[in-house]
């Protein structure tokens, strides 16, 4: 078994911790997602002050590196929008199964990425599982605008993840993070000061009434600690890209899912009521089988890597 596939699969479990937080606060403290992709891509800086001593990376890497960062951060300003509008054991699977192949598209051209026929077959059983996931009838159906924004949100990330592996030929692995978050710093910048009603809403966080000073605290503690969790789970992933293939690595995504769904069912109705998702018997049943399909799919992967 390749060394990296254990790394990308806890980023993954990182991952789907952070996004249940995500969600958490983009239905109780936050009204615009612009303000929320701004305060994650502005907590980068912590990275420059944890690890300062890094090189600069060589000038043909550079253009590379600075979309790498802003791209990412424009991709999870899209990710927040529709996770605010959907439930999160629908939205992230959409995004999910569309951000590998995305991805595999794009490294199949730019970089000359491609894998084992096992490798394949993991592959299409992992967006099988996903495309199921992010399905639905009735009320449990997603709105076109949504969905819109899912694709959008998945084409960023894999350009994002594209220009960060072509970074990661060009320079070591900690200079490519590092300083792609300059970028990433810049362009949070850009949402505060430019994006409607997001510099309003950030000074209403610390200025705003009583009972919402109140709650100012602990939001800010959960967001501290899904940050760390998405942190963790970043840095993983993005060194399991440079390891590996960039297009499997995104197809493991589809570990998050099976641990949104895992706590969806184990988690109560109270848990389900904070996170807005339904728990009715036929999106159970979908779910169910659709992580069979993830079981299957990670098998595959692990087998042919």
């Amino acid at each position: 078994m390749s060394f990296w596939l254990p790394i990308a699969i806890v980023g993954h479990l990182f991952n789907a911790g952070a996004f249940l937080v995500d969600k958490v606060l983009l239905s109780s403290a936050f009204k615009r997602s612009g303000t929320y992709a701004a305060l994650m891509g502005g907590l980068s800086c912590f990275v420059f002050i944890a690890a300062p001593f890094t090189h600069l990376p060589s000038l043909e890497a550079w253009p590379s590196i600075l979309a790498f960062g802003a791209l990412f951060v424009l991709a999870i300003w899209m990710f927040f929008e529709s996770l605010r509008r959907a439930e999160a054991t629908r939205v992230v699977p959409i995004i999910g199964s569309l951000i590998p192949v995305f991805t595999l598209i794009d490294t199949s051209i730019f970089l000359g990425e491609r894998l084992s026929d096992y490798g394949y077959l993991g592959f299409g059983f992992l967006v099988l599982a996903t495309g199921m996931l992010a399905g639905g009838r009735g009320k449990n159906r997603i709105a076109l605008s949504t969905i819109g924004i899912c694709v959008l949100s998945a084409i960023l990330f894999a350009a994002s993840s594209t220009f960060g592996k072509n970074a990661f030929h060009m320079s070591p692995f900690l200079d490519v993070f590092v300083w792609s978050r300059l970028s990433a710093i810049l362009f949070s910048l850009c949402i505060l000061l430019f994006a409607p009603g997001v510099k309003k809403e950030f000074a209403m966080l610390f200025s705003g009434k009583k009972a919402q000073k109140k709650d100012v605290p602990s939001h800010f503690v959960l967001m501290f600690f899904g940050q760390a969790c998405g942190a963790i789970g970043f840095l993983f992933v993005q060194y399991a890209i440079s390891q590996g293939s960039a297009a499997l690595v995104n197809a493991l995504q589809a570990v998050q899912y099976a641990a949104l769904v895992l706590v969806a069912w184990l988690g109560g109705t109270r848990l389900a009521h904070l996170l807005q998702e339904r728990r009715d018997a036929s999106d159970l049943i979908q779910k169910g089988f659709a992580v069979m399909l993830v079981a299957i799919g990670l098998f595959l992967v692990t087998y042919g890597a």
